[in-house]
């Protein structure tokens, strides 16, 4: 009988030089292709314009009211699907807003009123109807079925009741 060679050795030497040969062809593509390898474009959040919940303590930390087109209602997603389902609201104003007492009413009576929260300079918070425990920059509307469907006209309520964005489901 003949006795066989060990290949743990063997097997290191191999995944050595596969290594070593593909860093050296990524080297030489990028060094002389004059390419750099394609990077996808995934959007990245700005973390600077993430939303934070903060309490308000004193006058001299009162934020000024935003104008009416600033605070939106951006988009409704996962329609009909209460584990996908929310709204996404948006600071587009130059300076944080404060949503404390601000409400997202619906037909039918429904209403959420949104916890102490600053919402940053181009900052955005998600409401999702499920059930959660509420972030800087999700909230949650704690319901056990589905709130919305297409043609459902969503409001966004300032603290004095005045309308400040609609959006109409499609």
């Amino acid at each position: 009988m003949k006795k066989r060679a060990p290949i743990l050795p063997y097997l290191i030497l191999n995944i050595l030089v596969s290594a070593g040969t593909v860093l050296l062809v990524l080297f030489l593509w990028q060094r002389f292709s004059g390419m750099s390898l394609p990077i996808p474009n995934i959007p990245l959040p700005d973390v600077k314009a993430e939303p934070t919940l903060q309490r308000s303590t004193s006058p001299a930390t009162a934020i000024p009211p935003a104008s009416s087109a600033d605070v939106c209602i951006e988009m409704v997603a996962g329609v009909g699907n209460r584990d996908l389902e929310y709204i996404l609201v948006r600071n587009q104003s130059e300076s944080a807003v404060d949503l404390a007492a601000w409400q997202i009413s619906a037909s039918g009576g429904r209403s959420y009123t949104f916890p102490p929260l600053k919402l940053n300079k181009n900052g955005a918070v998600r409401l999702y109807t499920r059930s959660g425990t509420d972030t800087v920059i999700e909230l949650f509307w704690n319901s056990a079925e589905a709130l919305w469907k297409s043609g459902d006209e969503i409001t966004l309520l300032e603290p004095g009741g005045s309308a400040r964005s609609t959006y109409l489901i499609p």
